[in-house]
């Protein structure tokens, strides 16, 4: 046969440019030199032994994984996952309500398939994590740029308004930010969901650095209000939180 055809759609994403810089400082790595790399959001230290040794157990105990499992995940799981957003979010979540999906980046392209149509318009902050635009731009939607430098790193309700259009989607809410490292206070955070209030704009709240604050705290986008809350969806996960990143688990 000829050369296998792709979708149009494939034609509008480039490769991630995080992936790449980390395989190239792999290889100065290997070839000798020290190397620094400031590439792939992952703490420095081998998951946890407890966390293995459960792993390893359940395997072998077995009844469980060696199924089919639900695509949403194990029962037990979502309802631990619904237990955690209680505990230290304050987000009243019932396990029906979670989905654990192969990492919050899958989650997060679970979401923007679910809910941004071609054309469709989604905000993100800037300095944003690089695979952001390119899931808005693989499901045809269009990504609203808006610059966050000059305001520390965080998003402000004016330059959320002024981005807002009759197209506006999806707001992208990243706190603790990558790759600034930015927290989101309370207070900056209400501003944005006051400025939503009353449109039909959802939320993307992407927390998967939310253990990584070391100054102030973090707070959770739904938590603010019950508006705020019915309009977000939260993303979360153990890849950074416990070292698990080659796990791939994310809800």
């Amino acid at each position: 046969m000829s050369e296998l055809r792709l979708a149009q759609r494939m034609g509008r994403i480039q490769p991630s440019a995080t992936l790449a810089l980390t395989a190239r400082a792999k290889a100065l790595r290997a070839e000798g030199n020290d190397v620094i790399a400031l590439t792939a959001g992952e703490p420095d230290f081998s998951t946890p032994d407890a966390i293995r040794a459960s792993a390893v157990a359940a395997l072998q105990a077995g009844g469980v994984v060696d199924r089919y499992t639900p695509a949403s995940g194990l029962p037990e799981v979502r309802k631990a996952v619904a237990g955690k957003f209680q505990r230290d979010n304050g987000l009243n979540y019932a396990p029906d309500q979670v989905m654990v999906n192969c990492g919050a980046k899958h989650s997060c392209f679970n979401l923007i398939a679910a809910l941004v149509d071609e054309g469709d318009e989604v905000i993100i902050p800037a300095p944003y994590w690089v695979s952001y635009p390119e899931m808005v731009r693989f499901f045809g939607g269009k990504s609203v740029i808006v610059d966050t430098s000059s305001t520390g790193f965080v998003l402000t309700p004016e330059a959320l308004k002024a981005a807002i259009t009759p197209k506006t989607r999806l707001v992208l809410v990243n706190s603790p930010g990558n790759p600034t490292g930015a927290v989101w206070s309370r207070e900056a955070q209400q501003g944005l969901a006051d400025v939503l209030k009353g449109t039909d704009i959802a939320v993307l709240s992407d927390e998967i650095y939310e253990k990584l604050v070391y100054d102030g705290e973090h707070v959770s986008f739904a938590s603010l209000s019950a508006d705020a809350f019915e309009r977000t969806i939260t993303v979360n996960g153990v890849a950074k939180a416990y070292a698990m990143t080659g796990w791939r688990i994310g809800y």
